[in-house]
């Protein structure tokens, strides 16, 4: 074999590879992407959205998406979507902002890395979840809650640093 068909050859074999892969890639993000899609399609119908901002996915006492958009009046809102119970439409301004609720946190925990904040439930109740690390040197990684409408602390858990076997 001549060195021109072992360049076509390795060549042809990585290009196989990448294909491969990226259809692999491509399949194993389908379900979450499918899941993204049906529950912009709910909020669109539940609440009339012009535009879809960002889609939240919580897991914490049960499954929610939380949808955050504008609506036709030109109102920013979030869509809560919990299992097959009605959407929960709920306008920004009746609660505090995720700037705000930064800025609340970081003047309260300035030593902290946070890691993100999502809006979410914890028991029946609209939260914003506080995910961040701690500034000592053991680095705990905590989860906060602050009531959606007030901003208030809720509950407050920390993960263990390490596990044991």
């Amino acid at each position: 074999m001549t060195l021109q068909r072992w360049i076509f050859l390795i060549v042809a074999a990585l290009l196989l590879l990448l294909t491969i892969v990226f259809i692999y890639f491509l399949e194993i993000q389908n379900p979450q992407r499918n899941a993204i899609e049906e529950a912009e399609k709910k909020a669109i119908e539940a609440a009339g959205l012009t535009q879809i901002e960002h889609v939240y996915h919580q897991v914490w006492d049960k499954e929610s998406w939380i949808v955050e958009g504008t609506d036709q009046d030109d109102e920013k809102v979030f869509v809560w979507l919990v299992d097959e119970s009605n959407p929960e439409i709920v306008k920004a301004s009746t609660g505090i902002s995720m700037q705000e609720m930064k800025t609340s946190f970081k003047g309260e925990h300035p030593n902290t890395n946070i890691i993100r904040i999502q809006p979410g439930l914890l028991d029946n109740q609209r939260v914003w979840e506080v995910y961040y690390t701690s500034g000592d040197e053991t680095k705990h990684y905590k989860y906060d809650f602050y009531s959606f409408d007030s901003g208030e602390l809720i509950n407050s858990y920390t993960l263990p640093n390490r596990t044991e076997p």
